[in-house]
């Protein structure tokens, strides 16, 4: 027999090696082209399955294995360690335990009953590198992938436990990437939600029709073998979440938004558009994206579903968070608030009471006292704020206002490095520059820990020590050209003198414009030249960061200070200093590490419960003290990755910051490591 024309048995190998457990328990199913034959059978060991397989001789078979785990019970059927013909029963949806695997199926559409051409498999590997660098980009980890034969598989690496909300979990991420990459030339496969799903078996030949040159057959093969580690369920629930929701009914939509004519409102706007279909309604390709006439060709589309629900994307990283409510709000900014608009003309539309005010003959023509008219016409000043990258300073502050002066403490441990080094990446992402004095760490060391937070999920990999990772030195290099010009680390080399190293700032504010200066620590300034009295040197120090740098060079300071030891939970008046620091500062964030001690101390200052949502991050961050807003005791959830560092904003976060995308602002992703090319 010429098993070589069959199948590959060391392929075979693999591919069982790479989608199954040792120990798990496995089906191998080979459907006849004509479907009236199907030999099943229940292995443990690939060994025993590929000698099975060899005197099964399936010359006109397909060959499929069940991807998802199965219950041990099922290896006590008939087909035990060998294939049965037509048997009874095989293994469903109810035989799974869970969900191992998110099953991609990037398709060519064709006739039924035949296999893909060349030109069609290679448009497939296109439309799968497209999902691949997607997919890194929410940040799943690495699939296995392959080819099918006729198309290519993403097979991601999931832990779900088999129930219905899990099963519409599968199933709308799947409906989102259909959306998103089936075509008129391509189809994303949305059946392959069911528990039981099978799939190709890579190493054994794909056998539609007839042999031809035009529709040949082809064998099956993995390309790589993917993560071992299971993406996490946040990500599946972000993916899902882009589907379109059906609108309410409301004014805006008439009451009926089904109704709602997508396409005349796009005619209306003067959106230029390409029209085709997918599986569950319309797809509006625009000429350009409504947020940047720079994004052409098939970035960004506008979706209709057959319920009447609207959805934008575009594939572009800057503009990955609109939404079809932007889109809309873009080209009728009153669209959603017609109403409040309405009762805000009834109520405006009343004319204001002139008061004379009596004034006293004005200096330099000033008035003594101002009106609220004085008031609203003087000039307004210049306020600027830098992004933190923490989703909630950068809501409730605006983020880092420039002039101000802020204060940072926590316990060891608490996570401050990570804040910090996060603050400079996405205060350089939001193109500002920033100058950092870190009197504890060497310079490789600060630059480590920010290489994996810059790095992100995909571009971390694990050394042999437990929980350290690495970042390659090709990216190492593109980081640093990234960062180049708009980061500074002060080399501590030249000493620890405040006022000498507060020059040396003061120079390099002037010469490369900082907007950002961020000291970590006061206590390892020398200060003491400053006054004989350590509270007195630390007053002068607060004072001379605002009156002589903030303000009159108009950049905003960070310093970190460490809080004395305290018997409770860590308040602002805890934190190490002078008693003037709380009163100094414009901004105080205390940063927490969420263990027994925060639960238990929380409880009792703040009266919080078991199922207080904040008890399920890894860290959090506290607004002690907000200026110009009056925030306080506020607190932040933040959840920490191991692999990169970083202290993200949900579970599913996943920043891509400007190293990594092209000019165009589209994932950047060498070559070798795209899986089809």
């Amino acid at each position: 027999m010429a098993v070589g024309k069959l199948f590959e048995p060391s392929e075979i190998r693999k591919t069982v090696h790479a989608l199954k457990n040792d120990g798990d328990l496995f089906e191998i199913r080979c459907l006849e082209a004509n479907g009236k034959k199907v030999s099943s059978g229940y292995f443990h060991d690939t060994e025993t399955m590929v000698k099975q397989l060899c005197k099964l001789n399936p010359t006109e078979s397909n060959i499929y294995i069940v991807l998802n785990d199965i219950k041990q019970e099922c290896y006590s059927r008939e087909q035990r360690d060998y294939f049965v013909v037509n048997s009874k029963i095989q293994t469903s949806d109810n035989d799974i335990v869970g969900y191992d695997w998110l099953f991609i199926d990037v398709d060519p559409r064709r006739p039924s009953g035949i296999s893909s051409t060349e030109e069609q498999l290679r448009y497939a590997k296109c439309i799968g590198n497209k999902i691949y660098s997607f997919m890194r980009n929410l940040g799943f980890n690495e699939p296995v992938s392959a080819m099918s034969g006729n198309g290519i598989h993403l097979l991601y690496r999931i832990q779900l436990r088999n129930n219905d909300e899990n099963k519409a979990l599968v199933k709308n991420c799947l409906a989102a990437l259909d959306m998103y990459f089936s075509d008129e030339a391509v189809s994303i496969d949305k059946s392959n939600y069911n528990p039981a799903r099978i799939c190709k078996l890579y190493g054994t030949m794909a056998r539609k029709g007839s042999n031809t040159p035009e529709n040949p057959h082809r064998m099956s093969y993995l390309i790589s073998e993917g993560s071992k580690i299971p993406t996490d369920k946040a990500y599946l629930e972000k993916l899902a979440a882009m589907l379109p929701v059906p609108e309410k009914p409301r004014q805006y939509n008439g009451y009926n938004p089904q109704e709602f004519d997508l396409e005349e409102w796009l005619i209306k706007h003067g959106l230029r558009y390409q029209k085709t279909s997918y599986s569950d309604g319309t797809k509006y390709i625009l000429e350009q994206c409504p947020f940047d006439s720079n994004h052409k060709g098939k970035d960004a589309c506008i979706f209709q579903s057959r319920s009447g629900a609207i959805g934008f994307h575009c594939f572009h990283n800057s503009c990955s968070d609109k939404t079809w409510r932007d889109v809309r709000i873009l080209y009728e900014p009153d669209a959603y608030e017609k109403k409040q608009q309405e009762y805000e003309r009834r109520i405006y539309s009343r004319q204001p009471v002139q008061q004379q005010v009596k004034v006293i003959q004005p200096i330099h023509g000033k008035p003594v006292f101002y009106t609220a008219q004085d008031i609203m016409n003087l000039p307004v000043p210049e306020e600027r704020f830098i992004k933190t990258g923490i989703a909630d300073i950068d809501k409730k502050l605006r983020g880092m206002k420039k002039g101000y002066v802020s204060v940072m403490s926590g316990l060891r441990a608490a996570g401050k490095s990570s804040v910090i080094s996060e603050m400079v990446l996405d205060g350089v992402e939001s193109g500002n520059n920033i100058g950092v004095f870190s009197g504890e760490l060497a310079p490789k060391n600060f630059m480590r820990w920010m290489n994996l937070q810059a790095a992100g999920k995909g571009y971390t990999e694990p050394t042999q020590f437990e929980g350290y990772y690495n970042v390659q030195r090709k990216y190492q290099e593109q980081i640093a050209t990234w960062l180049d010009k708009k980061f500074w680390l002060y080399n501590n080399e030249y000493g620890f003198n405040f006022q000498a190293v507060a020059d040396q700032f003061k120079r390099k504010i002037e010469k490369d414009k900082l907007d950002l200066l961020i000291l970590d620590n006061l206590m390892t300034f020398d200060i003491s030249d400053m006054s004989d009295n350590k509270f007195e040197a630390q007053t002068k120090f607060i004072l001379t960061l605002q009156g002589e740098i903030a303000k009159p060079y108009n950049v905003h300071i960070l310093f970190v200070a460490h809080p004395r030891k305290a018997m409770g939970f860590l308040r602002l008046d805890d934190i190490s200093g002078t008693a003037d620091l709380g009163n100094a500062v414009d901004n105080a964030f205390i940063v927490h590490r969420v263990n027994s001690d925060f639960k238990r101390l929380s409880k009792q200052m703040f009266g919080w419960k078991d199922d207080n949502p904040i008890y399920g991050a890894t860290n959090v961050i506290e607004i002690a003290k907000d200026r110009d807003n009056g925030t306080m005791d506020y607190f932040i959830p933040l959840y920490y990755e191991v692999e990169t560092k970083r202290l993200k904003n949900s579970q599913s976060e996943n920043k891509i910051y400007g190293w990594n995308t092209t000019n165009d602002g589209f994932l950047e992703v060498s070559q070798e490591e795209i899986p089809f090319d």
